[in-house]
């Protein structure tokens, strides 16, 4: 998994919800983008590089060389040790440590790994798979819109660059909450390196979706979907669903915090960092601080040099700035 510093660049994940692009240019986040999309699916790759189009030309946006962000459902990340051995063999062993998530179709995989630590006995590794699929329409997508291509790099690894410029050559541990419409994460990080994510399915699409005074999900609650209908009662009832979604999600996370550090009793985890779709929803963070005991913080304290004033949008997917960070 290489660096790819370099003083103009695009980083673009395209989700099932959002399309977002962080432009970086002479080493400083010029632009962030974060555009809703047809809901509930990945449009077609020519509507989705004529977005991408669209979106660069209103920010005057010039830059051609673009890292696309691979979603945490669309790769695998492992961390681990093997013996000494050379490049090529390493390229013949290295679909073999994946087994166990894909089964038997190894070849129908892409596959890259970055050196952690090297010594006489072995070295330790974190290597990335993906479907050769996937990296084919990235391709396609990124020639649609007239885009150079210059690498794909797995989402958690973006969380890991935004740690690492953070730790100046420290090791801590961290974990990152990624608050997705689809899911919610728990990013773990043992020593600045990526080790794990736990999902938790229930994702923040109602909230979005309440918040949105979305029809059908008004309905869903027994509630008029003309808002001016409403009563003192239908209100309360409406607070009481929110704060009932909140309060779930937050328990979920305290377990899942709980189990990590109930099985690595020795990690230095002292802040969960919040990021994701979910953290405009300053009810629903208030709601995860209030079932912690840890201190509860926007990611965007780690990356000081984002002016998250001007760029809001940035906490949807911080990732999509830190594949571009060496």
């Amino acid at each position: 998994m290489e660096n790819f510093k370099m003083k103009n660049c695009l980083g673009i994940e395209i989700g099932n919800y959002r399309i977002k692009i962080a432009y970086m240019e002479k080493g400083v986040l010029r632009e962030y983008i974060s555009e809703r999309i047809e809901e509930g699916a990945k449009p077609a790759a020519r509507l989705c590089a004529e977005t991408i189009r669209d979106l660069l030309a209103q920010k005057m946006i010039r830059c051609k060389k673009a890292v696309f962000v691979l979603r945490q459902e669309d790769s695998y990340v492992k961390k681990f040790k093997l013996p000494l051995m050379t490049t090529e063999q390493l390229k013949l062993n290295l679909p073999y440590e994946f087994q166990d998530y894909i089964g038997e179709r190894l070849d129908a995989f892409q596959y890259d790994y970055a050196m952690i630590d090297r010594t006489d006995d072995g070295m330790e590794l974190l290597a990335a798979a993906c479907r050769k699929e996937l990296c084919q329409q990235f391709e396609k997508i990124a020639k649609l819109a007239k885009l150079k291509i210059v690498g794909i790099v797995p989402s958690a690894i973006g969380l890991e660059r935004i740690l690492e410029r953070a730790l100046h050559g420290e090791k801590k541990d961290f974990a990152v909450l990624d608050l997705r419409t689809r899911a919610v994460m728990v990013h773990f990080f043992n020593d600045g390196i990526y080790e794990i994510t736990r999902t938790m399915e229930t994702g923040c699409m109602e909230i979005e979706k309440i918040w949105n005074r979305d029809p059908e999900m008004i309905r869903e609650l027994g509630l008029d979907p003309d808002e001016s209908a409403w009563d003192e009662n239908d209100k309360k009832n409406l607070k009481s669903t929110l704060d009932e979604r909140y309060r779930s999600i937050g328990i979920q996370i305290m377990r899942v915090l709980n189990f990590y550090s109930f099985n690595n009793t020795d990690n230095t985890i002292d802040t969960l960092y919040y990021c994701g779709g979910g953290a405009r929803f300053k009810e629903l963070t208030d709601a995860i601080r209030a079932n912690l005991d840890l201190p509860v913080k926007s990611l965007g304290e780690l990356a000081p040099e984002v002016d998250l004033e001007k760029m809001p949008e940035w906490l949807d997917s911080p990732q999509t700035y830190g594949v571009l960070l060496a």
